[in-house]
């Protein structure tokens, strides 16, 4: 009996390592050249936000401006750049503010863990870690609003922050919602389920086009205006907003081109692909993690892919026209 056993073991063990090692990876039919990097970062990345990157040297990358002269300690956590300012946090819930100059302009100790924050003025929107959002006016030191979510046991690491939008603050929940609040009255207007997956259904994606709110998670992507609410249910990769226009990258390899209520306008499936992340420019380009750079027109009608350097194994971050990964960078005008 114990040898039949061990048979059996051995036998599942061929399985899955025939299985692992046969893994279909993504191969394009022709390449239509090759990316160089084009210099080095004065330290490799140690960590990746929706808004920005640290350095292990604690220098932060700007999603808007790219690398910056701002540095963060050890250990703290950049969230996010508003009105010029980097905002940051230690594990213990310790904020700071610091402007442009590298200097601290405001500190204060939240004693629990801050997942994303955002400025605006005086009043600093916060979400934290046990799904409580808050606003909190740094310079009167008042909590302005406090509201706590249900429990939430596992996140996708792809956290964005409060939003504000003109006279309201759009709340991402890290249970999947939308909660939008006057910062006149600091009450709820209005409180939106985007999708209600038990685990890593947080907001991942947010933008305003117009009047027109658009969100994801990482299983639902909705377009909200004052008359009308649409959804697409497909596993989200990335996204990329272009006017009117709407690219989401999928799970399965596909860029669905819609407009701005998820009408489907066109669709290309790219067998294999593992994006990764997007950018845009005069093109989209999209990542693809086994070492390929994928360029579409805004129509999604031509692509040319392009080898990168490397397979995409360490962390990597983008801004709207340069690629930076590990401790390299290149821009997208330099592609031969």
């Amino acid at each position: 009996m114990k040898k039949y056993i061990n048979f059996i073991l051995v036998l599942l063990f061929i399985f899955v390592f025939l299985g692992c090692s046969s893994k279909s990876l993504y191969e394009p039919k022709e390449i239509a050249g090759y990316v160089s990097f084009d210099g080095n970062l004065p330290a490799p990345i140690a960590d990746v936000t929706r808004s920005g990157a640290t350095l292990q040297n604690g220098q932060v990358i700007s999603k808007k401006t790219g690398l910056t002269n701002i540095y963060i300690p050890k250990n703290d956590r950049f969230l996010n750049i508003s009105q010029n300012s980097v905002i940051y946090t230690s594990p213990m819930g310790k904020l700071y503010i610091k402007n442009k100059d590298n200097k601290v302009i405001f500190t204060h100790n939240f004693s629990k863990m801050i997942a994303s924050a955002s400025l605006k003025n005086d009043l600093l929107a916060i979400v934290f870690s046990d799904n409580t959002l808050m606003v909190y006016n740094i310079k009167t030191n008042i909590i302005k609003f406090s509201k706590k979510l249900d429990d939430v046991y596992a996140l996708d690491a792809r956290l964005v922050a409060p939003y504000f939008l003109g006279k309201l603050i759009v709340f991402p929940s890290l249970d999947g919602r939308l909660v939008i609040v006057d910062s006149k009255r600091f009450g709820v207007i209005r409180d939106i389920v985007v999708s209600s997956k038990p685990y890593f259904n947080n907001i991942i994606f947010m933008n305003v086009l117009d009047n027109r709110l658009v969100a994801a998670t990482q299983n639902r992507v909705i377009s909200i205006d004052p008359k009308s609410v649409s959804f697409m249910n497909v596993g989200v990769k990335d996204i990329v907003f272009l006017g009117e226009r709407i690219f989401v990258f999928t799970k399965d390899g596909k860029i669905i081109l819609t407009n701005s209520s998820l009408k489907r306008l066109k669709e290309r499936k790219f067998k294999f692909a593992n994006f990764s992340t997007a950018i845009y420019g005069q093109f989209v380009y999209v990542i693809e993690k086994n070492g390929y750079l994928i360029a579409t027109d805004k129509n999604l009608i031509t692509t040319n892919v392009y080898k990168l350097p490397n397979a995409i194994e360490n962390l990597m971050f983008t801004t709207n026209n340069t690629f930076y990964y590990d401790d390299k960078y290149f821009k997208l005008n330099k592609i031969k």
